[in-house]
């Protein structure tokens, strides 16, 4: 049986001018914190009990963050391509119940694959900017953000990883870059706040 597989490449942008200054740099997973750096933002964050891990997440966010993560039985897969300017961390949101199925962090000049999407249709909730911080809630999950030169998207495109027992396997391949301080896409997508990110 030949299993058809169709691309879908999609180059991401946003509406949102962004300082590349505060949006690049740092592309390694360490995070060497000077007290004295902090902005003030920070700072309050740090006040309310907010800390800037040792090390800064990358691919597959772990169940610590609040996500039940769900797995198809093929291999549908996002290829998350990020260039210069910015990390992005990503939710795929199933469309039908608004739930997050996966939680992704990119880091700049970086690829993720995420492998094993359900079949169903999704959009994705996008966070992009510099030095995550992270909070404990207590109860065993940690809530993490962007704290410099951040923004945040809703795709309005639906991305259709096919019907149950579909033979087809469907592929999306997502690049979102900064140039001249502009971060570009062509998919659509429209502003939300932190807050609709965060649910």
């Amino acid at each position: 049986m030949n299993i058809s597989k169709s691309i879908v490449k999609f180059f991401v942008p946003v509406s949102i001018l962004l300082s590349v200054v505060g949006c690049s740099g740092n592309t390694g997973h360490d995070n060497t914190s000077d007290t004295n750096a902090l902005s003030p933002q920070q700072e309050a964050l740090v006040a309310d009990g907010w800390y800037i891990p040792k090390t800064t997440p990358a691919g597959e966010l772990s169940k610590e963050y609040g996500i039940k993560d769900k797995y198809g039985q093929q291999d549908n897969y996002f290829d998350i391509q990020i260039g210069n300017g910015c990390d992005v961390a990503v939710k795929i949101v199933d469309a039908v119940t608004d739930k997050c199925i996966r939680y992704v962090f990119v880091l700049e000049n970086s690829t993720e694959n995420i492998q094993m999407i359900p079949q169903g249709k999704y959009y994705l909730k996008l966070a992009y900017g510099k030095d995550w911080m992270e909070y404990d809630n207590g109860d065993g999950t940690i809530s993490g953000k962007f704290t410099r030169n951040v923004s945040y998207d809703k795709s309005v495109d639906i991305f259709d990883f096919g019907k149950k027992n579909s033979s087809s396997i469907v592929s999306y391949v997502l690049q979102i870059n900064v140039e001249n301080s502009k971060l570009q896409n062509n998919f659509g997508t429209v502003a939300i706040s932190e807050a609709d990110f965060m649910e």
